[in-house]
C-alpha cells in the first residue's frame, strides 16, 4: 500500500445495524485523497479545487487534527503514542472535502509511510455531529504484509452514534490499489456485531475533468452526508431504539480534542 497520485474518489458508503433492530442505509460519496504536504501535495485547480484556500471543492489541513500543532507532527505524535517507531516520510489523507466551504467527515483516514514508501501506520479520525473527534492509531511498520489488506482492532472510546453508548470494540479491514479502496467497520459488543459498515470507490486523478464530470455527486456531497445521517437517526428513532447521551466534558463535545 504505496503512496498514489492525489486522487478522487467516487463511490458509496453502507450501514447495516444488526441489533437491537435491522436497519441499513446506502448513499454515494465522493472523497479525496492527497499528501498533507511536501512537494507531492496537490496543485490547486482554478476555481474547481483549492487546497488550503477556497474553491468549489476544497480541502484544508486545518480541519483535521489538532489546533495545536502542525498536522504532520500530530500525525507523528499519533503513531509515536500508539508504538510506532519508524521515522515518517510521506502522508495522505482521504477525506470527504469541502463543498462550498462546508464539510462532514464521519471518518478521514490517514496514510503514513515511512522514506521508502512502505506503509507506516494509519489513523482513523473520527468525528460526529457534536464537534469532537476522535483519533485511533496504529503502527504497521512491523507487519510484512504492508501491501495486503489490514485488520485491526481497538476499544470505542468516542461516542458517535446516539443509538450506541461508549462501550464495545471496533474491527477495521482496509484495503487500496491505485484504483480502489475498501474500508470495511464493525462494532462488536459482547461478542456480537452491533453495526457493521463499508465504503467502497474507485480512484480518478484528481483533476478538473474528473472533478467536472462527478460534478452533481461533488456538489451536493456534504448535503448528501449529513442529512442523510438524520434522516436515517430519525427512521432509527421511529423503530423504537433507544438513545444515548454523549459524556459532557470529553473529546466526544470538545471540538478538536484528541
Amino acid at each position: 500500500m504505496t503512496p498514489t497520485a492525489a486522487s478522487l474518489l467516487i463511490g458509496q458508503v453502507g450501514h447495516t445495524r444488526r441489533l437491537p433492530r435491522h436497519h441499513s442505509l446506502r448513499y454515494r460519496v465522493a472523497s479525496v485523497l492527497v499528501d498533507i504536504d511536501g512537494p507531492e501535495a496537490p496543485r490547486s485547480e482554478g476555481w474547481v479545487f483549492g487546497f488550503n484556500r477556497p474553491g468549489l471543492v476544497s480541502l484544508y489541513t486545518k480541519d483535521h487534527g489538532s489546533d495545536k500543532s502542525p498536522l504532520r507532527s500530530w500525525v507523528e505524535q499519533r503513531l509515536k503514542e500508539a508504538g510506532s517507531t519508524s521515522p515518517i516520510g510521506r502522508i495522505q489523507l482521504l477525506a470527504a472535502p469541502r463543498i462550498l466551504g462546508l464539510a462532514f467527515n464521519p471518518v478521514s483516514v490517514f496514510f503514513a509511510h515511512n522514506p521508502q514508501g512502505d506503509l507506516a501506520g494509519l489513523i482513523f479520525e473520527v468525528s460526529n455531529f457534536h464537534g469532537g473527534r476522535c483519533a485511533y492509531a496504529f503502527p504497521i511498520e512491523d507487519r510484512a504484509d504492508h501491501e495486503d489488506a489490514q485488520y485491526l482492532e481497538t476499544s470505542k472510546r468516542f461516542f458517535v452514534s446516539p443509538f450506541n453508548p461508549v462501550d464495545g470494540h471496533y474491527r477495521f479491514r482496509l484495503s487500496r490499489t491505485d484504483d480502489q479502496y475498501r474500508l470495511s467497520i464493525q462494532l462488536i459488543r459482547d461478542g456480537d456485531v452491533v453495526l457493521s459498515a463499508a465504503h467502497t470507490a474507485r480512484l480518478k486523478p484528481l483533476q478538473r475533468r474528473a472533478l467536472q464530470s462527478a460534478a452533481w455527486l461533488v456538489a451536493t456531497n456534504t448535503t448528501r452526508i449529513f442529512f442523510g445521517i438524520l434522516w436515517e437517526a430519525l427512521r432509527l428513532r421511529l423503530k423504537g431504539l433507544a438513545t444515548f447521551a454523549p459524556r459532557r466534558g470529553t473529546s466526544d463535545t470538545l471540538p478538536g480534542r484528541h
